[in-house]
């Protein structure tokens, strides 16, 4: 029977993708949803079978595993790729340059004839910088979707060799500006807000030299959220897709609309997370 560890209505959820995982070290698979509950739906892996994790999917002996945006999980009779290009939130790039996509309601996309994903230099969460096919001095930058596809976006004034720091949904440059990433792929400059280098970077949230914690909700707004009165940035200790795991074991979940919440976990000891998902 499955166990819901934190109550709510996921009616008031909007669609997103910040859904994600964590394994304990006895194997027991914990979910989380884009509204930032978190369940236990009976799920187990043990750690030593995980031989590939990223935001919202992992495998288990080589099958890939993905996460639907209400934290119910799906095992795929599909094999991940052995050696990886890269990985990020909802994709990863295997060596070849196949690439695979992860859409919100856990389906998988394979494509295999571009260019752009052979080129592939770097990756962030639901984005990646390839070598441009026009000119070889050049980078681009590539985006995906909740729905599993992805584009090349050009963002008047932003070079994409000056990005230096890649996030999840957000990514920083050498100057020192934080640009966002939505769900439907669409990147905004955050130029206006006075941002520390980023030091600590989660899938939807990121701590910057400041000590100050930032998140990112599904449509690009960048927020200073209100924290639970239980959250002390300096005693985090481990990082996922969109939770934070204190050295005490508190976690603290970060929703779709940017707002962070404390979950009580009475049945579980936190603090054994073995596999995080990022």
């Amino acid at each position: 029977m499955k166990k819901i560890l934190a109550l709510g209505s996921l009616m008031l959820a909007l669609n997103g993708y910040s859904q994600s995982y964590m394994i304990l070290g006895n194997g027991v698979t914990l979910t989380t949803d884009k509204a930032a509950f978190v369940y236990d739906f009976s799920n187990f892996i043990l750690p030593y079978k995980v031989t590939l994790s990223g935001g919202q999917f992992l495998a288990e002996e080589g099958k890939l595993i993905s996460i639907d945006d209400k934290g119910f999980l799906y095992r795929k009779d599909e094999k991940a790729p052995s050696k990886l290009k890269g990985k990020g939130n909802n994709y990863l790039i295997s060596d070849g340059g196949t690439l695979y996509t992860f859409d919100a309601a856990g389906f998988f996309y394979k494509y295999d004839k571009d260019a752009a994903t052979k080129k592939a230099v770097s990756f962030g969460g639901n984005f990646f910088i390839s070598k441009s096919e026009e000119k070889k001095e050049l980078l681009d930058l590539y985006t995906l979707n909740s729905k599993g596809n992805y584009f090349k976006t050009v963002i008047p004034g932003l070079n994409a060799a000056e990005i230096t720091t890649l996030g999840g949904m957000f990514f920083q440059t050498s100057k020192g500006v934080v640009y966002t990433v939505t769900k439907d792929g669409f990147v905004f400059s955050k130029a206006e807000m006075k941002i520390g280098t980023i030091k600590k970077l989660g899938g939807n949230y990121f701590i910057d030299a400041n000590n100050a914690l930032y998140t990112v909700s599904e449509d690009g707004f960048l927020y200073m959220p209100t924290l639970p009165a239980n959250l002390k940035v300096e005693s985090i200790a481990k990082l996922g897709q969109n939770y934070l795991i204190d050295q005490d074991g508190k976690l603290f979940v970060v929703d779709s609309l940017g707002a962070i919440f404390e979950r009580e976990m009475k049945a579980h000891d936190l603090r054994d997370a073995k596999i995080l998902s990022l």
